[in-house]
Parts: structure tokens; C-alpha cells; sequence
């Protein structure tokens, strides 16, 4: 079924700006010297600038733990999640040489057993989903003639909190969303951007689209726990079940402001990404999605990584998701009609970014006592 992972958004518009590209160790350095300065102007220094490769969440937990300032840590936030999809330091990676043929058919043949098998038998579980939004900035107002402006420079928008429910092998938010099976796991139908699956829809998609597909080692990486081994993969369109949504597209009138034009976008594109595996078990740790969307489509960027981890529950260690990283990009357009026939794109586009934290799990379960009523 092609109802695994949906990306949903809603275009705002938007001043220019070119951003600093640092490494990460000169993101560290800057990040030590700004102790004893104000939250508001840490804040401004990060959002000038953009990593040109990948913040791990190691780090960004040892910074984020050392800054004092609300503002500071959400600034560092937006800048460590736009790196998601970037290569790690060369540091980080291990100059071991690549396993022969043979070992990395077993790695693969490992990883596949575990997201067929393994995944799917997670007992019934609830977490806490912390949700952190971003966006770039926007003006939704503008006079004749006047130039609109985008700004990169990525801002917090609001936080959220809420129950998601791994019950019988479907993932659910919250008790709202539905208790049909054939709903089971799809995200409300609300504005924003939205993903779904992390509990193994998306991994079960990705696996078996990159087993049709093309999947070649990459690299050696570090992690938490040891080296993992990291193979790219790349699933053309005629292979793919990865499936892009979009209510709605913004467009420019050229006079009185920015009109969202009501209609839907509906897409199973071509993807492309990395899988981290653990050498060992074949458990996947880390699932980079990267979709190949057309400049012409009313959203150009639906990208997602999840991160996964061992969480303990009632004795037992379970491979779950820990974090997850939702970036979208969508064109601002000029026309009175829908996105594919008689509109131009500005150029302009708005970035959105989810961050999700996976937390606080717990064994979906009761316990009940029978009293006979005797003495």
C-alpha cells in the first residue's frame, strides 16, 4: 500500500540573506567562546550560519546542555536538523576498508530479516512525542510593484507534545486519530507539516523498495554503540511506494498578498538515501530518505531521517525510534490557476522543519486481579 510515509505542508512566503558555511568544529569553537553571552545574541550568530557537514546528536546534546539561553538552543536545533542529511566530519569516519562482496551481502541480508521480522514483532508500546517546528521567515503582505524576499535563516515556531500509540503492529497518534484499522497509522488531516511511520512503516517501505532497487556500500561510520556500516541505496519511480502529499499551494497575486489555493498534490516519487546497519544484528540505526520531486511539483523537498536506539521496557532492551527529522521545501508561485497549468514559480521558496523527539516508552499492557469473594 503506498500510505506509509506522507509528508503534508501549507507554503507561507518570504528577506535574502547568504548564511556562513562552518564545519563543524568551527561551530564548535564558536559555540565555546559564547559562553557568557547573551541567549539573544548566541542565537543570532548560530542562525547566520550553515553547517556544511553533519551536527551528530551526541554533540548537539553536549552544546545544547552547555547553553543557557531557550533561544540559543532552538537556534542550534534548526541548524544541527538542516545538517541531517549531510556526511558526517571525516573524523568520524573510520578509515577501516570496505568488507569484500560477501560480507556486505550478509550485513544486507541481516538488515532485511530484521525490519521483515524483527520490527514488526515490537510489543504494544506507548511514547511521548516532543515536536519542535521551524520555518523561515515570512511577510504575507505587500504593495504594488514592491520585490518579495525570502530569509533562509530558519526560525522556532512553536512546540508539541503527544502520546503515540504501537498497538498490534500500527502506529497511531494519539486515540483521535482513529481506531479503524484502515486508518490506523495515518496522521490527522491538519495543517503543517506531517510525518507518519517511524515505528516501522517507513523502514518496512524503504527496505523492500531498496532490495528492487539499487543498494551499494558507502562507508564506515561511528556511532553510539560502535561502527556501523552505512550503505547508500537508490529506488527509481517505476520501483517506488514512498508516497508525497500536499493540500495546498500558495500563490502571489501580484497585489493584495499571498492566496492559498485549495486543491491536492499527490505523488510517489523516485527516492534516494542511506541506511545505517549494525554490522552484528543487522538492526538499522539510522534511515536517510531524500525524494527526487520535479522543480515544477508545489513542493520540491520531502526529506526525512529517523534515528533509532536501544529503549529499555519491562527488562528487555527494543530497538526503537529516538529521533526524527522532517525537512520540506515549497515554491512560492504567480497565476490564478492551479500549480500545474497557468502558474510561474517565483523562485522563492519556504523551508519547513519538524524535529521529533521519541521518549518517556512505556509497554501497552494491564494487570488484573481476581477477588472470589470468600474471607
Amino acid at each position: 500500500m503506498r500510505n506509509l510515509a506522507v509528508l503534508l505542508l501549507i507554503c507561507i512566503c518570504l528577506p535574502a540573506f547568504a548564511a556562513e558555511p562552518v564545519t563543524v568544529a568551527q561551530l564548535e569553537k564558536t559555540l565555546a567562546a559564547a559562553h557568557g553571552k547573551s541567549d539573544a545574541s548566541t542565537a543570532q550568530r548560530l542562525a547566520e550560519m550553515e553547517l556544511t557537514e553533519r551536527l551528530s546528536s551526541a554533540k548537539l546534546a553536549y552544546w545544547n546542555a552547555n547553553l543557557r539561553g531557550d533561544k540559543a538552543r532552538q537556534a542550534l536545533i534548526a541548524l544541527a536538523d538542516a545538517s541531517a542529511f549531510l556526511d558526517p566530519p571525516a573524523a568520524e569516519i573510520p578509515l577501516s576498508a570496505a568488507p569484500d562482496p560477501a560480507v556486505q551481502q550478509k550485513m544486507i541480508s541481516l538488515a532485511a530479516d530484521y525490519v521483515l521480522k524483527t520490527m514488526p514483532r515490537l510489543p504494544n508500546l506507548f511514547a511521548t512525542r516532543e515536536t519542535k517546528q521551524f520555518q523561515n521567515h515570512f511577510a504575507a503582505s505587500r504593495t504594488e510593484g514592491a520585490n518579495i524576499n525570502v530569509d533562509p535563516r530558519l526560525h522556532f515556531v512553536g512546540s508539541s507534545s503527544a502520546t503515540v500509540l504501537y498497538r498490534d503492529g500500527q502506529e497511531v497518534l494519539d486515540h483521535s486519530v482513529s481506531t479503524d484499522a484502515t486508518e490506523a497509522g495515518k496522521p490527522p488531516q491538519t495543517n503543517g507539516l506531517v510525518t507518519w511511520g517511524e515505528f516501522g512503516h517507513l523502514l518496512g517501505t524503504v527496505m523492500a523498495d531498496a532490495l528492487q532497487g539499487k543498494l551499494t556500500w558507502s562507508r564506515w561510520e561511528l556511532g553510539a554503540a560502535g561502527p556501523m556500516a552505512v550503505f547508500r541505496y537508490a529506488v527509481p519511480l517505476v520501483k517506488s511506494h514512498y508516497e508525497v502529499r500536499q493540500c495546498c499551494v500558495l500563490f502571489d497575486d501580484g497585489m493584495s498578498g499571498f492566496n492559498r489555493i485549495p486543491g491536492s498534490f499527490d505523488q510517489v516519487p523516485a527516492y534516494h538515501g542511506e541506511i545505517a546497519i549494525d554490522p552484528v544484528t543487522g538492526a538499522v540505526v539510522r534511515l536517510v530518505l531524500q525524494t527526487e520531486l520535479q522543480p515544477t511539483y508545489p513542493i520540491v523537498r520531502a526529506d526525512v531521517v529517523v534515528e533509532y536506539g536501544p529503549v529499555e521496557m519491562g527488562g528487555k532492551t527494543y530497538i526503537c525510534p529516538v529521533k526524527s527529522i522532517s525537512i520540506s521545501k515549497s515554491p512560492i508561485r504567480q497565476g490564478n490557476g492551479v500549480w500545474y497549468s497557468n502558474s510561474t514559480a517565483t523562485g522563492l521558496k519556504k523551508t519547513a522543519i519538524n524535529d521529533y523527539v521519541f521518549e518517556n516508552y512505556h509497554l501497552f499492557r494491564g494487570d488484573a486481579r481476581i477477588l472470589t469473594g470468600d474471607p
